[in-house]
């Protein structure tokens, strides 16, 4: 079903009034049709063309066809010419007339072959006019394929040039959505030359992106028109910045082009259409449009100018290309296709060839899927056939296997030749793929999961024997990365591979990385492995004795939590003194979450009964913390402390140095009084770092001060001075900013006051040395009763 329109000035028109309106139409119209059609029905002379033209005159003004979708799947198709004179003699009136269609009726037509076409009206019904349907449209003259390629042969070089500077403008606007082509006439009446341009364009490009491309053969607005392609004259001015290509038909097409002029810049697709025009293979190109069937996909007319170029035996057609002429391959194909693919075959890549075997006839199906394999056999990226290959093509390629097998240069290149032909259907021979595992083991790689799948069953353990003894001699990095698979870290058992530490340490601390086993169980393996100390180095000149203490210091590098610790002693018990890795492993527990804290303390506890050496030492040390909180009176606890001091050469000296510090804070609680009778008690030694610990805290506040202050003083009457608290003493008493707080302290006890007077003013008489006392002189209650007041 079609329809006739007509808009121009009239006296008075079928409602009545006067002006612009639409004058005649077909019955039967649909609703809206005059809204939408009229933005096509619009007419502005050429500036440069003559005000006040005769009726002559007027009939050489531009014509204006124009070309464009509507909202309801229908396509306008008009035609403006200039009338001049309206009724009331006023210069401006002009004719539109336009044909509102499906795209059924233009099936196997471009539109602008309408261009000079005999349906077009002249000049203006009268108003009120019914006009009948259009009938079978026929189309102009002036555009039919065999004339226009006679006028790009007339044009030379030149016009091949701008034909692929236009088509892949046009190309490019209908794939992003936006922007324009305005073409400019040469001279005023220069607009055929547009027509045709715009006619080579639209046969150059497949029907359904000629359906979608929209035109105007003149606009004298071109700045807002709406079409995608926009013809003008030259004397109608253009903006600089306009979001349009514009292309000067005066100017040479390299320059008018704003790019490149070389025809290599073009697409593939233009270079088909370009060199199909020159030779006039008109059949091609009408090939090319069979092939972009499916509308809107941009892919399409690339894709089909690969597979045209595939056909004809091109050679250049790239990787890409390639890919996307497999997209194409979707669905029905032209017989033709399958008939000059198979010319093809060796020069397909893998990406088509699979797309070629999955839908074309059986015959070039099988060779394309053959041709799969040998591509996948030699490229370890590719996957293997989807299915096997029918008995003749697996005889055939058994050799290509062979050859496959023994150009592997690591075992994920030999696991992927034996998955490509075990999916093809093709023998593989086992005893090649044993050898070949044996060797290439050592050089490292993945891939050992698929040669041990693809191995039968009771060639299985032969193979892993094989893979252990090539694993064995590698470098740690290659064992490594091969023992990483969970597959082949479950068919190593650790436990079954005595002969092979190396294997079996490395499977072992992968075992730990991968959560399937955790430290004290891969230790306990490790210390099954026969060791420095117990293996006879002559029998077995090969033998690392030191594999399983190395990797010891790998698996313990981060140091262990107290409860891991814990549960590696209750397992190995007395055994961990026989590694000094091991031995250390307590010691960095108390370290990492501190020697005071209650896991710490319990892990000592089992060590000192379990583990002999050093470790027990290190643990007598931590549990001297407890020993030392819990003792009932100064003279216990200060025993502990010596014997801290005693253990210093045997303990771990950073375990050591924490101990006294954690130590030094927990008495620092205590009241001076228990401090002093705590200092009077130990060792010229002991005291010594116990004060040092005191003396070094960080910022001590106002009572800390005082507490120590009353120490000194308290040591002094005894007659016992540690040097460095007695100094540091003697300083504050003398240079003490808050002194008003020290008075106040010790006014209510008469021997702090005096000892805080010798302070200030030493008389030697009374500078008593380390271990000189007064005769008169009396030690303290040693008891907690003598803490007095504490704090």
């Amino acid at each position: 079903m079609a329809w006739q329109l007509q808009y121009t000035s009239a006296e008075s028109g079928p409602t009545g009034r006067a002006g612009f309106q639409f004058t005649a139409e077909t019955p039967g119209l649909p609703a809206g049709t005059h809204a939408r059609a009229g933005l096509y029905l619009g007419y502005k002379p050429p500036p440069g063309a003559t005000i006040t033209p005769t009726p002559e005159q007027a009939r050489a003004f531009p014509v204006a066809l124009a070309y464009g979708p509507l909202d309801d799947g229908l396509r306008v198709l008009s035609r403006c010419v200039y009338l001049g004179q309206d009724y009331s003699g006023r210069y401006g009136n002009f004719l539109g007339h336009a044909l509102i269609v499906t795209p059924a009726e233009l099936a196997g037509l471009r539109p602008v072959e309408f261009w000079g076409a005999e349906i077009w009206a002249d000049s203006p019904a009268p108003p009120g006019t019914a006009l009948p349907e259009p009938g079978e449209l026929v189309p102009g003259r002036l555009a039919d394929p065999e004339s226009l390629g006679e006028w790009l042969v007339a044009g030379g070089d030149a016009a091949y040039m701008r034909l692929g500077v236009l088509l892949d403008v046009v190309r490019h606007t209908l794939d992003r959505g936006h922007g324009r082509l305005i073409l400019v006439a040469e001279h005023l009446d220069g607009i055929e030359d547009i027509v045709r341009w715009i006619a080579v364009i639209s046969y150059s490009l497949p029907w359904p992106s000629a359906d979608r491309l929209s035109f105007i053969t003149y606009s004298g607005d071109p700045v807002n028109a709406a079409q995608i392609i926009v013809g003008t004259t030259p004397d109608v001015w253009i903006p600089a910045e306009i979001d349009a290509t514009v292309v000067r038909l005066a100017d040479p097409p390299d320059s008018a082009s704003g790019a490149a002029g070389g025809q290599s810049t073009f697409t593939r697709f233009t270079r088909t259409i370009v060199s199909c025009w020159r030779s006039m293979d008109l059949a091609a190109i009408d090939a090319i449009a069979e092939l972009c069937d499916t509308a809107g996909r941009a892919a399409g007319p690339e894709a089909a100018a690969a597979l045209l170029a595939l056909c004809r035996g091109d050679e250049t057609v790239t990787p890409r290309e390639q890919a996307a002429v497999a997209s194409l391959l979707t669905g029905r194909r032209p017989d033709w296709v399958w008939r000059d693919l198979g010319g093809a075959v060796d020069r397909m890549g893998f990406e088509l060839a699979s797309a070629v075997a999955a839908t074309a006839p059986d015959g070039l199906a099988k060779r394309c899927a053959a041709r799969c394999v040998v591509l996948a056999l030699g490229d370890r990226d590719l996957p293997p056939p989807a299915r096997a290959l029918p008995p003749g093509a697996r005889e055939w390629l058994a050799p290509a296997v062979a050859e496959a097998l023994a150009a592997a240069r690591d075992l994920h290149g030999l696991s992927h030749v034996i998955r490509v032909a075990r999916s093809a259907g093709i023998a593989v021979p086992y005893s090649e793929v044993e050898r070949a595992v044996r060797a290439l083991v050592g050089t490292g790689a993945a891939g050992l999961r698929a040669a041990i799948d693809a191995t039968p069953r009771e060639a299985r353990d032969t193979l892993i024997t094989a893979v252990v003894d090539g694993l064995e001699s590698a470098t740690p990095e290659v064992r490594e990365s091969v023992l990483a698979d969970d597959v082949v870290w479950a068919l190593l058992s650790p436990g079954e591979w005595p002969h092979a530490p190396r294997t079996t340490a490395s499977l072992l601390l992968t075992g730990v990385r991968r959560g399937r086993l955790s430290r004290v169980e891969a230790t306990a393996l490790l210390m099954s492995l026969p060791r420095r100390a117990d293996h006879d180095d002559a029998d077995d000149a090969d033998y690392d004795a030191d594999v399983p203490d190395r990797a010891l210091r790998t698996l313990w590098r981060v140091p262990p939590s107290p409860d891991e610790c814990t549960a590696l002693v209750e397992r190995l018990g007395p055994r961990i003194g026989s590694s000094s890795t091991l031995s250390d492993l307590p010691t960095r527990a108390y370290l990492a979450v501190g020697p005071d804290q209650q896991e710490a303390v319990r892990l000592a506890r089992l060590v000192a009964d379990e583990v002999p050496g050093y470790a027990a030492k290190d643990a007598e040390a931590v549990l001297i913390i407890v020993r030392t909180a819990g003792a009932d009176t100064p003279v216990r606890a200060a025993a502990h402390l010596d014997r801290l001091t005693e253990l210093t050469p045997e303990v771990d000296q950073t375990l050591h140095a924490r101990i006294r510090t954690a130590l030094a804070t927990a008495l620092a609680r205590r009241s001076p009084m228990y401090r002093a009778a705590l200092l009077e008690s130990t060792s010229e030694h002991t005291a010594g770092w116990l004060t040092g610990e005191w003396l070094r805290r960080p910022r001590p506040n106002r009572d800390e001060q005082l507490a120590l202050l009353e120490i000194a003083i308290r040591l002094r009457r005894t007659g016992k001075i540690i040097s460095n608290l007695d100094a540091w003493a003697r300083e504050r008493a003398n240079a003490w900013s808050l002194f008003g707080s020290v008075d106040s302290r010790f006014k209510h006890d008469a021997e702090l006051s005096a000892g805080l007077d010798e302070l200030k003013n030493p008389r030697p008489s009374t500078a008593f040395r380390w271990g000189r006392k007064p005769r008169d002189s009396a030690r303290p209650d040693t008891g907690e009763t003598a803490k007095g007041g504490e704090g």
